[in-house]
């Protein structure tokens, strides 16, 4: 049983990526770093050189142009050759520059062998749970030659470098596309459903998730979506929830509140019409929903008032 491309879309299209730390890092052919256990994904892409990344099950060798995503809570070492001589910890390198961007420079004013950019960051669907939660190796994908990932990644570097309006936005946007081409190459070589991580992993529930996310407003319960996952509904009630953090139900609220969230902020449709296209029956349920998750009513949140007092870990979208 496999997930299909539409159903893969339906989940790569809800993906939100947020980045929490962007950094350049330079590494000589006889060091190392340590890169103590976090709570994000972190992704290394390598400029120039070989990268040599070791976790507790191998060592990855990531030449120029490559890509490698680390599961949230791994213990890893980024180096320049596969023994280093001399392994220092991310505290010892680590530095800010006057414009804000951190640093990790393990050459010692020497020639830099390998040369990345790193980012930390949390990548949701619908605002719910992680599309690669249950990650749990590192996933790596040679991306040389593309010209999409290069020029994403030298544009962050020149965001990180200068403060602007909008550079966080557009590095989180750089940060999906990569992260989308790394999970496309990964599945054409190794195929989708053996080999890539959490939710894209797991076909049955997939199916379930797109077909929520393509049609929020739809009558879906969990009848219909067991039947769509080809599972009982006592199966797949426990199955869903042991993968995705929350209840199946529960999924397809917090889906039509974040795509109700989106037409408020991208639209000038009433509000009244908002509730109907997610799948209220009627505006007030919509607002009292709405207000109870985001601590905003609808009509507040489009004036732009109280903005900053959404909780921004109910659903969690800006984790």
């Amino acid at each position: 049983m496999t997930i299909n491309s539409s159903a893969l879309d339906q989940i790569l299209a809800a993906l939100t990526v947020k980045v929490d730390e962007v950094s350049f890092c330079e590494v000589a052919s006889d060091a190392a770093i340590l890169i103590e256990p976090e709570d994000v994904i972190e992704v290394h892409f390598v400029l120039t050189g070989t990268l040599f990344v070791k976790t507790p099950v191998g060592c990855a060798e990531i030449y120029a142009g490559g890509i490698v995503a680390v599961p949230p809570g791994v213990f890893h070492r980024v180096a320049g050759s596969e023994v280093p001589g001399r392994i220092f910890k991310s505290a010892d390198v680590f530095s800010v520059r006057p414009n804000g961007m951190f640093t990790l420079d393990a050459s010692s004013d020497e020639p830099a062998e390998v040369r990345i950019v790193c980012g930390h960051i949390r990548a949701d669907v619908s605002g719910s749970f992680g599309a690669l939660q249950g990650m749990k190796e590192p996933l790596c994908a040679d991306l040389q030659g593309d010209p999409i990932i290069r020029a994403a990644f030298e544009a962050m570097l020149r965001e990180v470098s200068s403060v602007e309006l909008g550079s966080r936005t557009l590095i989180a946007a750089l940060m999906k596309a990569c992260l989308v081409l790394a999970l496309r190459r990964h599945a054409a070589i190794n195929g989708i459903a053996k080999t890539l991580p959490g939710l894209f992993g797991q076909p049955s529930l997939a199916r379930a998730v797109a077909m929520v996310l393509e049609n929020p407003a739809a009558h879906h319960s969990l009848s219909s979506l067991a039947k769509e996952s080809g599972m009982s509904r006592s199966k797949f009630a426990k199955v869903f929830v042991e993968m995705l953090g929350v209840t199946p139900i529960d999924f397809v609220s917090r889906t039509r509140l974040t795509q109700g969230r989106d037409l408020l902020l991208s639209t000038t449709l009433p509000i009244s019409d908002i509730a109907t296209m997610v799948g209220f029956a009627s505006r007030s349920y919509f607002s009292r929903a709405f207000k109870k998750a985001f601590n905003a009513d609808p009509t507040t949140l489009r004036r732009g008032i109280g903005l900053t007092r959404i909780k921004s870990n109910t659903l969690g979208s800006d984790r």
